[in-house]
């Protein structure tokens, strides 16, 4: 057990398996990143990478605030709502799997230097209400009520997850800008990680699906 950060050890590994699974797998935050940074550079799809995490923060601190209050008031309910964040990383695993379609990379003239990137990916983020049922449904599987502040347990696994999801996009950012459309013509190797992908993301959501819960 993390004593110092009140996280059940095999949770927190749990966490970290998915959190990388779904960082890596292509979509349309990363679609836009490796468009950024084909068109403006690496400088650009970094700077919005980082502005696209600034939005996944936002919608952490709302989930925080708003889920660690429901779980003071009911805890059936918190528990309806694991069940569910379980149901939706299946479902994500299985769309993964029946994606067939390439990595679509829209290359527009899009110049404004690396403050408007930024702010562009923080605006796309924050203003999509699928990141926000995404968070949501996520972060509670990992949480543990019986580990004491659920508030903090919230707060650190988005920061991870946000730390963890901007290293991934900084490295896509960076592979982009160097090989311009190559990543985005070798579908092979793409559908390939999105198998791999979806069948750990459908796995993990198994485990948590009949996982007893405290």
């Amino acid at each position: 057990m993390f004593d110092f950060i009140n996280l059940d050890s095999t949770h927190f590994t749990a966490f970290l398996v998915a959190t990388l699974v779904i960082a890596i797998v292509p979509g349309p935050d990363m679609a836009y990143i490796v468009s950024r940074s084909i068109a403006e550079g690496k400088k650009a799809g970094i700077a919005t990478s980082f502005g696209m995490q600034v939005g996944v923060m936002f919608h952490i601190l709302l989930a925080a605030f708003g889920l660690s209050a429901l779980l003071m008031t009911s805890a059936l309910v918190f528990q309806i709502i694991k069940y569910i964040g379980a149901a939706y990383l299946i479902y994500l695993g299985i769309q993964t799997i029946r994606d067939k379609k390439g990595l679509k990379i829209n290359i527009q003239d899009n110049q404004g230097g690396i403050r408007k990137a930024f702010w562009q990916g923080a605006i796309i983020d924050i203003f999509n209400p699928k990141v926000a049922l995404f968070f949501l449904t996520f972060l509670p599987q990992f949480i543990s009520p019986n580990m004491g502040n659920t508030f903090f347990q919230f707060i650190f696994l988005g920061v991870v997850f946000a730390l963890l999801t901007l290293i991934v996009d900084i490295g896509y950012s960076l592979i982009a800008g160097s090989i311009k459309n190559v990543l985005a013509k070798n579908n092979t190797a793409m559908q390939w990680q999105k198998k791999i992908s979806g069948f750990t993301l459908i796995g993990l959501g198994t485990l948590l699906a009949f996982e007893k819960r405290g």
